[in-house]
Protein backbone atom coordinates (compact mmCIF):
# COMPACT_ATOMS: atom_id res chain seq x y z
CA UNK A 1 0.00 0.00 0.00
CA UNK A 2 2.87 2.61 0.89
CA UNK A 3 4.43 1.51 -2.34
CA UNK A 4 1.77 2.23 -4.11
CA UNK A 5 0.98 5.50 -2.75
CA UNK A 6 4.89 6.24 -3.71
CA UNK A 7 4.54 5.98 -6.77
CA UNK A 8 1.23 7.90 -7.42
CA UNK A 9 3.08 10.73 -5.73
CA UNK A 10 6.37 10.35 -7.69
CA UNK A 11 4.84 10.24 -11.29
CA UNK A 12 2.43 13.69 -9.72
CA UNK A 13 6.26 15.20 -9.52
CA UNK A 14 7.32 14.44 -13.17
CA UNK A 15 3.70 15.37 -14.22
CA UNK A 16 4.39 18.61 -12.84
CA UNK A 17 7.89 18.67 -13.70
CA UNK A 18 7.33 18.32 -17.38
CA UNK A 19 4.46 21.07 -17.57
CA UNK A 20 6.53 23.53 -16.08
CA UNK A 21 9.47 22.93 -18.87
CA UNK A 22 6.50 22.94 -21.74
CA UNK A 23 5.15 26.11 -20.26
CA UNK A 24 8.71 27.99 -20.00
CA UNK A 25 9.56 26.40 -23.65
CA UNK A 26 6.51 28.14 -24.82
CA UNK A 27 7.23 31.14 -23.14
CA UNK A 28 10.56 31.54 -24.60
CA UNK A 29 9.32 30.79 -28.46
CA UNK A 30 6.65 33.21 -27.62
CA UNK A 31 9.45 35.95 -26.94
CA UNK A 32 11.35 35.10 -29.54
CA UNK A 33 8.47 35.52 -32.49
CA UNK A 34 7.83 38.63 -30.27
CA UNK A 35 11.54 40.33 -30.62
CA UNK A 36 11.73 39.13 -34.64
CA UNK A 37 10.16 41.91 -36.78
CA UNK A 38 7.52 40.69 -39.29
CA UNK A 39 8.74 41.29 -43.11
CA UNK A 40 7.50 44.28 -44.60
CA UNK A 41 3.83 43.92 -46.99
CA UNK A 42 5.12 43.58 -50.89
CA UNK A 43 2.24 46.76 -51.27
CA UNK A 44 5.18 48.95 -48.96
CA UNK A 45 8.50 47.17 -50.24
CA UNK A 46 6.98 47.63 -53.93
CA UNK A 47 6.57 51.68 -53.08
CA UNK A 48 10.22 51.88 -51.36
CA UNK A 49 11.85 50.85 -55.06
CA UNK A 50 10.01 52.81 -56.91
CA UNK A 51 11.26 56.31 -58.21
CA UNK A 52 9.46 59.63 -56.23
CA UNK A 53 6.66 60.71 -58.49
CA UNK A 54 7.45 63.83 -60.49
CA UNK A 55 5.66 66.80 -59.27
CA UNK A 56 3.52 69.06 -61.76
CA UNK A 57 6.23 71.35 -61.71
CA UNK A 58 9.08 69.38 -62.76
CA UNK A 59 6.55 67.20 -64.80
CA UNK A 60 5.43 70.10 -67.35
CA UNK A 61 7.59 71.58 -70.24
CA UNK A 62 8.30 75.43 -69.28
CA UNK A 63 6.20 77.81 -71.22
CA UNK A 64 6.46 78.97 -74.47
CA UNK A 65 7.21 82.48 -74.79
CA UNK A 66 5.50 84.06 -77.92
CA UNK A 67 8.02 85.56 -80.14
CA UNK A 68 6.75 89.77 -80.35
CA UNK A 69 5.96 89.69 -84.08
CA UNK A 70 7.93 90.84 -86.67
CA UNK A 71 6.66 94.52 -88.11
CA UNK A 72 4.85 95.06 -91.41
CA UNK A 73 7.12 95.67 -94.62
CA UNK A 74 6.98 99.41 -95.44
CA UNK A 75 4.31 100.27 -98.23
CA UNK A 76 5.53 100.42 -101.87
CA UNK A 77 4.32 103.81 -103.69
CA UNK A 78 4.68 103.85 -107.18
CA UNK A 79 4.99 107.80 -108.15
CA UNK A 80 5.19 109.70 -111.51
CA UNK A 81 7.28 113.09 -112.27
CA UNK A 82 8.28 115.16 -114.92
CA UNK A 83 10.87 117.23 -115.61
CA UNK A 84 8.79 120.08 -117.84
CA UNK A 85 11.39 122.50 -119.65
CA UNK A 86 11.39 125.34 -121.68
CA UNK A 87 14.08 128.19 -122.55
CA UNK A 88 16.41 126.12 -120.20
CA UNK A 89 14.64 126.92 -117.24
CA UNK A 90 12.45 123.90 -115.22
CA UNK A 91 8.88 124.16 -114.07
CA UNK A 92 8.53 123.52 -110.49
CA UNK A 93 5.09 123.36 -108.21
CA UNK A 94 4.87 124.53 -105.00
CA UNK A 95 2.60 122.13 -102.72
CA UNK A 96 -0.57 124.03 -101.34
CA UNK A 97 -1.55 124.24 -97.75
CA UNK A 98 -3.38 121.66 -95.88
CA UNK A 99 -0.85 119.12 -98.05
CA UNK A 100 1.36 116.81 -97.20
CA UNK A 101 4.85 118.90 -96.91
CA UNK A 102 2.97 122.20 -97.66
CA UNK A 103 5.40 125.38 -99.14
CA UNK A 104 8.19 122.86 -100.85
CA UNK A 105 8.51 122.63 -104.34
CA UNK A 106 8.28 119.43 -106.42
CA UNK A 107 8.40 118.26 -109.50
CA UNK A 108 4.98 117.94 -110.99
CA UNK A 109 3.40 114.43 -110.90
CA UNK A 110 1.48 112.03 -109.00
CA UNK A 111 0.74 108.41 -107.98
CA UNK A 112 0.33 105.76 -110.62
CA UNK A 113 -3.41 104.43 -110.57
CA UNK A 114 -4.54 100.85 -111.40
CA UNK A 115 -6.19 101.81 -114.39
CA UNK A 116 -3.58 103.61 -115.97
CA UNK A 117 -2.00 102.04 -118.42
CA UNK A 118 1.80 102.70 -118.22
CA UNK A 119 3.70 105.23 -116.18
CA UNK A 120 3.75 107.36 -118.97
CA UNK A 121 0.02 107.42 -119.51
CA UNK A 122 -0.57 107.72 -115.61
CA UNK A 123 2.14 111.01 -115.97
CA UNK A 124 -0.28 112.28 -118.90
CA UNK A 125 -2.96 112.38 -116.83
CA UNK A 126 -1.66 113.96 -113.59
CA UNK A 127 -0.28 116.71 -115.81
CA UNK A 128 -3.58 117.34 -117.40
CA UNK A 129 -5.68 117.25 -114.28
CA UNK A 130 -2.74 119.31 -112.27
CA UNK A 131 -1.51 121.80 -115.19
CA UNK A 132 -4.04 121.71 -117.62
CA UNK A 133 -1.33 120.60 -120.40
CA UNK A 134 -2.27 117.69 -122.19
CA UNK A 135 1.57 115.87 -122.56
CA UNK A 136 0.99 112.58 -125.00
CA UNK A 137 2.92 109.67 -123.13
CA UNK A 138 4.92 108.77 -126.61
CA UNK A 139 6.53 112.48 -126.07
CA UNK A 140 7.21 111.47 -122.32
CA UNK A 141 11.15 111.00 -122.40
CA UNK A 142 12.66 109.26 -118.87
CA UNK A 143 15.54 111.09 -117.46
CA UNK A 144 16.13 109.27 -113.94
CA UNK A 145 14.54 108.05 -111.36
CA UNK A 146 14.56 108.42 -107.20
CA UNK A 147 14.01 105.78 -104.64
CA UNK A 148 13.24 106.91 -101.10
CA UNK A 149 12.68 105.28 -98.04
CA UNK A 150 9.91 107.42 -95.48
CA UNK A 151 7.74 107.52 -92.72
CA UNK A 152 7.22 108.98 -89.63
CA UNK A 153 8.46 112.81 -90.35
CA UNK A 154 8.41 112.49 -93.87
CA UNK A 155 6.15 112.73 -96.24
CA UNK A 156 4.08 115.50 -94.25
CA UNK A 157 3.81 113.96 -91.10
CA UNK A 158 1.09 114.83 -89.28
CA UNK A 159 -0.03 117.47 -91.53
CA UNK A 160 -3.40 118.89 -90.61
CA UNK A 161 -3.13 117.62 -87.09
CA UNK A 162 -3.74 114.02 -88.86
CA UNK A 163 -1.14 111.01 -87.12
CA UNK A 164 1.70 110.36 -88.90
CA UNK A 165 2.00 108.04 -92.42
CA UNK A 166 3.11 104.20 -91.87
CA UNK A 167 6.60 103.46 -92.97
CA UNK A 168 6.65 103.47 -96.76
CA UNK A 169 8.85 103.44 -99.59
CA UNK A 170 8.76 105.41 -102.96
CA UNK A 171 9.58 104.64 -106.39
CA UNK A 172 9.54 108.05 -108.51
CA UNK A 173 10.82 107.63 -111.86
CA UNK A 174 11.01 111.41 -113.20
CA UNK A 175 10.49 111.82 -117.15
CA UNK A 176 11.78 114.85 -119.67
CA UNK A 177 9.33 116.97 -121.83
CA UNK A 178 10.03 120.31 -123.28
CA UNK A 179 7.19 122.37 -123.45
CA UNK A 180 5.29 122.93 -126.91
CA UNK A 181 5.25 126.84 -127.95
CA UNK A 182 1.83 128.01 -126.99
CA UNK A 183 0.87 125.82 -123.80
CA UNK A 184 1.19 127.48 -120.45
CA UNK A 185 0.75 125.25 -117.43
CA UNK A 186 -1.72 127.19 -114.60
CA UNK A 187 -1.94 125.30 -110.82
CA UNK A 188 -5.35 123.93 -111.38
CA UNK A 189 -5.06 122.69 -107.29
CA UNK A 190 -3.72 126.22 -106.34
CA UNK A 191 0.19 125.28 -106.33
CA UNK A 192 2.08 128.29 -107.34
CA UNK A 193 4.60 127.50 -110.07
CA UNK A 194 8.05 128.36 -110.76
CA UNK A 195 10.52 128.24 -113.55
CA UNK A 196 14.04 127.36 -112.41
CA UNK A 197 17.17 127.25 -113.73
CA UNK A 198 20.06 124.72 -113.38
CA UNK A 199 22.21 127.13 -111.19
CA UNK A 200 19.19 127.90 -108.84
CA UNK A 201 18.36 124.08 -108.39
CA UNK A 202 22.07 123.12 -107.36
CA UNK A 203 22.04 125.96 -104.91
CA UNK A 204 18.85 124.76 -103.34
CA UNK A 205 16.84 128.46 -104.20
CA UNK A 206 13.69 126.13 -103.78
CA UNK A 207 13.15 123.97 -101.21
CA UNK A 208 12.42 120.20 -102.69
CA UNK A 209 11.01 117.31 -100.50
CA UNK A 210 13.35 114.48 -99.91
CA UNK A 211 12.13 112.46 -102.34
CA UNK A 212 12.85 115.05 -105.11
CA UNK A 213 16.50 116.10 -104.11
CA UNK A 214 18.36 112.83 -105.78
CA UNK A 215 16.89 113.98 -108.71
CA UNK A 216 18.23 117.69 -108.81
CA UNK A 217 21.75 117.09 -109.72
CA UNK A 218 20.21 115.05 -112.54
CA UNK A 219 18.02 117.54 -114.05
CA UNK A 220 20.68 120.64 -113.33
CA UNK A 221 23.19 119.03 -115.66
CA UNK A 222 20.56 117.77 -118.52
CA UNK A 223 19.51 121.84 -118.32
CA UNK A 224 22.74 122.84 -118.70
CA UNK A 225 23.99 120.08 -121.86
CA UNK A 226 20.56 121.57 -122.97
CA UNK A 227 21.84 125.07 -122.93
CA UNK A 228 24.85 124.38 -124.22
CA UNK A 229 23.33 122.66 -127.32
CA UNK A 230 21.34 125.57 -127.92
CA UNK A 231 24.15 128.13 -127.90
CA UNK A 232 26.24 126.01 -130.16
CA UNK A 233 23.49 126.30 -132.84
Amino acid sequence: MLASQGLARALAAQQRAGLRRTTAASAAAGEATAATPAPPPAAAAAAAAAPPPLTAAAAAPPPLTSAAAPPPPPRLLLVVAAAITRGGRVLLAQRPPGKALAGLWEFPGGKIDSSDASPEAALARELEEELGLPAPPSDLRPLAFASHAGGSGDAGAGAGGGPPPAPFHLLMPLYAWELPDGQEPRGREGQALAWATAGELRRGAYAMPPADLPLVAGVAAWLERADSAGGER
